[in-house]
């Protein structure tokens, strides 16, 4: 029994030290690139020119900083801590999913992959939106972990507070898709794998709904207590999910 125990544990020091050595790994292909109000950002070692995208992409998170922790209720007493690849390959291998952004929970740090050229306004939009994606993960994690284990709140409240809700909206790219079902939102893990991009959208609507129908203080509850969201809303899942339906149906009238 000693043996196992001792086994064990030097797999867990071991797992440590590689996660250690590859953090520092990371670290040194990253050089400094600004530090603003609310933000240290870091890009991965480049020869391209990379200031026109980091002034970008810092003046826009700075901009949806104070609107962002205002709607859910906080004061983030540190800044956000940005890390830039702008090679999608290096990104993807380093994160080890096919990605192009992601919060990190074990270091708090927001990962992207933002291209060096944002001077078309759609890629622009794009990328920065990704980054208050991301940073909404941020804020909704630090304040309760479990939003993880729900994934249509937990994606759907990133989608819809990050603006990139409202933007598939007035593209209409969505409106002949067939609304789901309740189950696959009971099974939202399963629906993300299989629906992508529609996921996302009827997950946000379903965050969008839910605040505009029972307002941020409700809202704010269910984030900090999504086990709670029947009692909080005082009403079962179910008639929310027909209140909702009904409600994405007269959004395209």
């Amino acid at each position: 029994m000693k043996k196992i125990i001792i086994i064990t544990l030097m797999v867990v020091l071991m797992s440590a030290c590689s996660f250690q050595k590859n953090t520092k790994t990371n670290l040194k292909e990253l050089v400094l690139a600004k530090e603003t109000q609310h933000a240290v950002i870091y890009v991965r070692k480049t020869d391209q020119d990379i200031n026109d995208m980091v002034e970008i992409i810092s003046n826009e998170f700075d901009a949806q900083y104070k609107r962002l922790n205002n709607l859910f209720q906080v004061s983030s007493p540190q800044k956000a801590v940005i890390h830039i690849y702008t090679d999608k390959d290096q990104f993807q291998e380093m994160i080890g999913r096919d990605t192009e952004g992601t919060y990190d929970a074990r270091d708090k740090i927001i990962k992207v992959y933002t291209p060096n050229d944002l001077s078309r306004i759609d890629v622009r939009n794009e990328y920065t939106d990704q980054i208050v994606h991301e940073y909404v993960h941020a804020i909704i994690q630090q304040i309760n972990q479990e939003i993880g284990d729900v994934k249509w709140l937990d994606e759907g409240t990133a989608y819809y507070a990050s603006n990139q809700l409202e933007a598939e909206i007035k593209s209409r790219k969505y409106v002949i898709a067939l609304v789901p079902d309740l189950s696959e939102f009971l099974e939202s893990d399963t629906y993300f794998d299989k629906a992508g991009g529609h996921a996302y959208y009827f997950s946000g609507l379903i965050v969008q709904f839910i605040y505009e129908k029972y307002g941020e203080d409700k809202f704010n509850q269910i984030i900090r207590e999504p086990k709670e969201m029947e009692n909080i809303l005082n009403k079962s899942i179910e008639d929310l999910y027909i209140e909702w339906k009904e409600y994405v149906n007269t959004l395209y009238k």
